[in-house]
């Protein structure tokens, strides 16, 4: 089976070659799309996933953060089927926007994140009308920007809340004991990718 690995903002394909190595352990596939994620242009973004996918069996989707913003809105507007497109699974993904862009965009910091608040970062009312499954993996290790920022105690992965990778729709969430950028460096991950690839399901522990 073939996973197509997206990135998040600021980042590059290369980040998540730690992922896709760990993924290739379990028999997967895997291909690497990289981006501009503050000048976005989603046609060719698209084109890229499309070249992508496995034309010989089904995919899976796997977006970290922006990405698997990015991939809700590549499935909206290509409507794949299960048989093209079989799982999508999110890391860190604020399936609700972020509120952590406001703050940015109220500190007059907002051209730092180009035009990605268009495309699913800004706060919005989404919900999962696709017909594949849905996993949301969720770190829960508050190390990053957002305690600096907002100066709250709400649980996060240091960038993303834990409710704001909740979506309704959803097939599945899982939270992880991991900061937003070691969600895609972890051992777990790529297991609870499997898993949910398997089962629909993540892997609770017995």
């Amino acid at each position: 089976m073939n996973v197509v690995i997206l990135h998040g903002l600021y980042m590059h394909g290369i980040v998540m070659q730690p992922l896709a190595t760990n993924l290739e352990k379990h028999g997967y596939k895997t291909r690497l799309i990289t981006y501009n994620s503050v000048a976005i242009d989603t046609q060719r973004i698209f084109k890229r996933i499309d070249r992508a996918l496995d034309e010989n069996g089904p995919n899976v989707l796997v977006g970290h953060s922006l990405g698997g913003l990015m991939i809700q809105r590549y499935l909206e507007d290509r409507q794949h089927g299960t048989d093209r497109v079989s799982h999508v699974v999110t890391i860190g993904s604020p399936l609700q926007g972020a509120s952590i862009v406001s703050v940015i965009e109220e500190m007059g910091m907002g051209a730092f994140l180009g035009n990605s608040p268009q495309h699913g970062l800004a706060i919005q009312d989404n919900r999962w009308n696709l017909p594949q499954p849905l996993g949301s993996i969720a770190g829960n290790f508050d190390v990053g920007a957002r305690r600096l920022l907002l100066g709250e105690m709400e649980a996060s992965d240091g960038t993303v809340t834990v409710e704001e990778t909740r979506i309704e729709g959803m097939t599945d969430h899982i939270i992880t004991h991991f900061s937003h950028t070691a969600l895609i460096y972890s051992q777990v991950v790529p297991n609870q990718i499997d898993h949910f690839i398997q089962n629909n399901q993540f892997q609770r522990a017995s």
